[in-house]
This record gives C-alpha cells, structure tokens and sequence, in this order.
C-alpha cells in the first residue's frame, strides 16, 4: 500500500494494520498521521510528506484574503458562506500556530 492508500484508511483500520508489526508499539495512542508514518517505517518504504513546507507569512496572506471575502459576504447576507470562511480561517490560524510551535523547537 502506497501512503494515499494508507491516507484512505481510518485510524481505526490503520491500528489493525500496525497491529501487524511487532515494531510498532503504542499504536492504540497514535493519530492517523503518525501511524501512517509508522507503517511506513515499518515496512522500509521512503516517508514523504504530504504536506509542503508552508510559511506563516504565506498562510497569513490567505488568512487576509479569506478575511475580505467574508467581509463580503457579511455585506451580501451569505451565510452559508460565512460559514464556510470562518471556518477555513480557524483551520488556517491553527496552521500557523503549529508552524510557530514547530519553528521554535
């Protein structure tokens, strides 16, 4: 199994599938993304992230964006889109608090 395979799978289905190598120990505690990587460990493959290297100044661009698209939307009574926004900005503040977390260790 490729790792978009393994991104397919529940964390559930991927402790069973941890379940499987004896190297891997405390799976019953790990999220999704770090029993994916232990898998692949496990199994020798190459560990790619998924993810790119983003950078706060960047995801602080697409939070100002995003902040006057609902603007916008305040001003034409979308609320579903609203919603949607100030949902993508939570998520996307959380981003930079883990990049500031991770920059500083």
């Amino acid at each position: 199994m490729s790792r978009e395979e393994l991104e397919k799978l529940t964390a559930t289905k991927l402790r069973e599938l941890a379940a499987e190598y004896p190297e891997i120990q405390g799976a019953h505690a790990m999220k999704k993304e770090e029993l994916i990587i232990a898998i692949l460990k496990a199994r020798g493959e190459p560990i790619s992230s998924k993810k790119k290297d983003a950078h706060i100044s960047d995801v602080k661009k697409e939070i100002r964006k995003l902040k006057t698209e609902k603007e916008k939307a305040l001003q034409e009574g979308d609320k579903k889109k609203i919603t949607q926004l100030r949902k993508k900005i939570k998520q996307l503040k959380r981003i930079t608090r883990q990049l500031a977390e991770k920059k500083s260790a």
